[in-house]
């Protein structure tokens, strides 16, 4: 019987996963997210039901779209894939039998979402644009705190933690909307350290030490990489200041502190 309800926890995953991209591609232009129907970037033709089913959609329409046959980027494929086996991943860790559930560990899941949802459109967003959105941001610092709020009024978990990082988050926000003209490179920073301080609000300053590790192990691999395939194509002087691209940051900590939020459920609860 539980088969049954992986299935619908995967399936509900890659819905969110359908949704991210949807965000990610919206909110950097101040469209509306939750009301416009879906449409293709290419022709504008608004897409029906059948043309929006995670994964299946993709596959049977071999990645094109319907109308315009315009490729469709694979990230799309990806991510709906990818969170399906992330919400289904931290469902299992937690343990979580239907319909026996513990209260406390719903709660947890459901802290989890938010903060998986506020992490992957941030990092979907400076992938494309290196930028952090600081409404996303400030949504995924909210639902946090209401989290907080929930562990100190069930089980008296103290919120002077949060506290700070709330006062922290407060100062670098007003720096950031006093210089305005900061050159992008420091607006950037700015943007960085508070995604910092919301991690290291949800995490905690010890995992948070451990995802910064991670970040700059993937940010190595990744720059690497990146060398390696500039030598083979172009063959570039190394000393070439253009040849160092501009790293997302943000992307990394993001994919790291989903990979050590997960693997901190694993431990917890096994």
């Amino acid at each position: 019987m539980n088969i049954l309800y992986y299935i619908i926890i995967y399936i509900i995953g890659t819905v969110f996963g359908s949704f991210f991209t949807l965000a990610i591609y919206r909110i950097p232009l101040k469209k509306d997210i939750t009301h416009e129907r879906s449409f293709c970037p290419n022709c504008n033709h608004k897409l029906v039901f059948w043309d929006m089913i995670p994964v299946v959609s993709y596959l049977l329409y071999r990645g094109k779209c319907r109308y315009c046959g315009e490729k469709i980027r694979i990230r799309y494929l990806l991510l709906e894939v990818i969170s399906g086996f992330i919400f289904l991943i931290e469902y299992i860790f937690l343990n979580m039998t239907f319909p026996y559930f513990d209260i406390s560990k719903i709660i947890f899941y459901i802290s989890f979402i938010f903060m998986y949802i506020t992490i992957v459109i941030i990092c979907g967003i400076d992938k494309e644009y290196r930028k952090i959105h600081l409404g996303v941001l400030l949504f995924g610092f909210i639902a946090y705190g209401i989290y907080i709020l929930y562990l100190y009024i069930t089980q008296k978990t103290g919120v002077y933690r949060y506290g700070i990082y709330l006062v922290l988050m407060s100062v670098l926000c007003i720096l950031y909307t006093t210089f305005l003209k900061l050159k992008a490179e420091r607006k950037y920073i700015l943007e960085v350290l508070m995604f910092l301080v919301y991690l290291t609000a949800v995490l905690g300053l010890e995992l948070m030490l451990v995802v910064i590790a991670l970040t700059l192990v993937l940010i190595g691999i990744n720059q690497l990489l990146l060398y390696i395939r500039k030598v083979l194509k172009d063959k570039p002087d190394i000393l070439q200041e253009n040849f160092i691209p501009k790293v997302r940051i943000g992307f990394f900590l993001g994919v790291s502190s989903i990979i050590i939020k997960i693997i901190e459920t694993y431990l917890e609860y096994h």
